[in-house]
């Protein structure tokens, strides 16, 4: 089965499950388009022959009127040979096309909205069928063409539908290990919703994730292809930048930062449009914002790295959007009513509770050849004054070859030696985990910890750890979740914590915690930031996201 077919089956319970023997249609829609009970014998026809011999995976080659090729995948298959519809169009009724046929081709068309392709959708031939239609085809060739119309609609819409709601990238196929969840196909019989009269367009809504972080990112894409409909942003040349100078390269880094998506920036650069061509403390402030937003060092200075973010392409960057806004496809779309989010390639974590961040923090994760898994699950206790069970992986490329230099090392670092030959480290202020310890279980043994290293967290990049999380203020999310999803309390925590013996507090509300990866991440304020690819992650999915693009 290729890649069309699987990813479309995935929603195919949700488009077809209604289908069953005995239903009937209503003879009007809410809309009050009709739902004629005639037997639409020439275009019904049509359509069951198309239908009437799919291959082993349920698929079927149908050759269009137009000449085209059309690929109707197993959804779109099974729907038209289902008892109910039995070959029966879904956007025409007789020799007329219903609005909501060209109003789905209108909502397919609008996919770039959500970072997709509209080709992918055969928009073109939707279109090009029905101008065909409204210039009065010929009788004979009619039906054939409101036939091929309704095909091409609804494997268009099925194949969107499957994208909406899984993304148009498996990233299993892409070489990753993703051990989330994917979303589950919508419940509902779709196409049967449009009949009964619910919009093209409220069908696509209906059918994207509803977090606020999708809307946001979906917001930065639209901002993006604004400005590549203006022409894009200018390049800048290298250039020695110091208050007071006056060049080209000024010139130039002031009508990047006036192209910016950014409004500070923009605001920032406007302020000295009078002289354009002189670096002045403004222009440096935007310059700086600039920096900060993509994970750069902040020093308002032409560094190679910072030419480099400047320059790159607005069609670059909108394909580093369209492969974050699919990453958010391939999660639940409901991520639960309190949970802790870690976007690993940011170096951040929120916790959030009714789609409001209440808590913001930087963390460290895991360096390049110590790699945070991507996955989610559970929190199920918090500790205070936590011990370390040295994993076996540390002992033996650091712990022993320590001992064997230095027969003190253990005492040194308040560790004893376990029944198991693994040290463990009993808490004090040196223990590797600080002062806190959230375990969500998880097979990679992966959890969020304090720690004594606290000048990491002023760097710009910080994946230094052995693949756990290290956060930045441990108290503050202990004290916010102690009252959030515990029947404990700040007040108990700090008391805990001050008598310095290991404790454990049970999280007794469901606290999902993802460990994402995402390159670009969208404010509540539309700020837009752009992160390293730490792990070679988007690199990775380059060519699926090719794939993704290319008509199936």
């Amino acid at each position: 089965m290729n890649r069309a077919a699987s990813l479309v089956m995935i929603v195919a319970l949700g488009i077809t499950g209604a289908c069953s023997g005995g239903e009937t249609e209503e003879e009007t829609a809410a809309n009050g388009d009709p739902v004629s009970k005639t037997s639409y014998p020439d275009a019904r026809t049509h359509i069951r022959q198309a239908v009437a011999s799919p291959t082993k995976d349920s698929t079927v080659f149908h050759t269009l009127v137009t000449g085209d090729t059309l690929k109707l995948s197993a959804p779109t298959v099974k729907y038209y040979r289902s008892l109910l519809r039995r070959g029966k169009p879904v956007w025409s009724s007789g020799e007329k096309v219903l609005p909501r046929g060209p109003e789905m081709v209108e909502a397919l068309a609008n996919a770039t909205a959500d970072g997709l392709a509209p080709e992918r959708y055969n928009v073109a031939t939707a279109q090009k069928i029905l101008a065909a239609i409204n210039a009065d085809a010929a009788d004979s060739l009619k039906a054939h063409y409101i036939a091929d119309f309704d095909l091409v609609v609804t494997e268009g819409f099925n194949r969107y539908a499957s994208d909406l709601t899984r993304g148009s990238i498996d990233p299993d196929k892409a070489g990753l290990t993703w051990m989330i969840p994917r979303a589950r196909p919508w419940e509902e019989n779709l196409l049967r919703m449009a009949i009964r009269g619910t919009s093209p367009a409220d069908l696509v809504e209906r059918l994207r994730p509803q977090t606020p972080y999708y809307k946001r990112i979906m917001g930065a894409l639209a901002r993006h292809h604004d400005i590549k409909a203006k022409g894009g942003w200018p390049q800048v040349t290298a250039g020695k930048l110091s208050k007071g100078d006056s060049s080209a390269t000024v010139g130039q880094l002031r009508a990047r930062m006036l192209a910016s998506n950014d409004p500070r920036e923009t605001s920032l650069a406007a302020a000295g449009q009078a002289r354009p061509m002189v670096f002045d403390d403004d222009l440096r402030q935007a310059l700086r914002h600039f920096q900060d937003r993509h994970a750069l060092e902040p020093d308002g200075t032409l560094g190679e790295a910072t030419l480099r973010e400047l320059n790159e392409s607005i069609d670059e960057r909108i394909a580093e959007l369209e492969l974050n806004i699919d990453r958010w496809r391939w999660l639940p779309h409901d991520l639960g009513e309190i949970f802790v989010l870690v976007n690993v390639a940011g170096f951040e974590l929120e916790v959030v509770e009714n789609n409001v961040a209440i808590e913001r923090m930087n963390v460290v994760v895991g360096q390049p050849g110590w790699k945070t898994p991507i996955f989610v699950d559970t929190m199920e206790h918090i500790v205070v004054n936590p011990s370390w069970n040295v994993p076996e992986s540390i002992m033996r490329e650091e712990i022993r070859p320590a001992m064997a230099l230095n027969p003190n090392y253990l005492a040194e670092h308040n560790m004893v030696m376990t029944k198991a030959g693994t040290a463990k480290q009993l808490p004090g202020p040196d223990n590797a985990l600080g002062d806190y310890k959230f375990i969500f279980p998880n097979k990679d043994n992966i959890y969020l910890h304090d720690t004594p290293a606290q000048s990491l967290f002023s760097r710009t990049q910080r994946a230094f750890s052995h693949g756990c999380i290290r956060l930045e203020r441990p108290d503050d999310l202990a004290f916010l979740l102690a009252s959030k999803v515990t029947r404990s309390s700040p007040a108990n925590i700090r008391d805990k914590h001050m008598t310095g013996e290991e404790a454990w507090i049970k999280v007794t509300r469901t606290l999902p915690v993802y460990i994402l990866y995402f390159t670009v991440w969208v404010d509540e304020d539309g700020t837009t930031h752009v992160y390293h690819d730490v792990y070679g992650r988007d690199k990775t999915l380059e060519s699926e996201a090719a794939k993704a693009a290319e008509t199936l």
